[in-house]
């Protein structure tokens, strides 16, 4: 949660390391998700996927 922090952080800043601060979170949390699975989860593997499909498609293009 701390690194998405830092991610919106960037965003608001308008630097260009946010991405990969948001990859690096998503892929974090998919790892903590995958270890320790519940079905309650469900959401945010779907949110981790989410960020992850945006920063690769460059979206929402105002960010960059």
């Amino acid at each position: 949660a701390l690194v998405y922090v830092v991610a919106g952080a960037g965003v608001l800043a308008g630097s260009g390391w946010w991405p990969t601060a948001a990859l690096v979170a998503a892929a974090g949390g998919l790892a903590l998700k995958a270890i320790w699975f519940d079905p309650w989860l469900s959401v945010g593997v779907l949110l981790d996927v989410g960020v992850i499909v945006a920063v690769a498609c460059t979206w929402p293009a105002s960010v960059y």
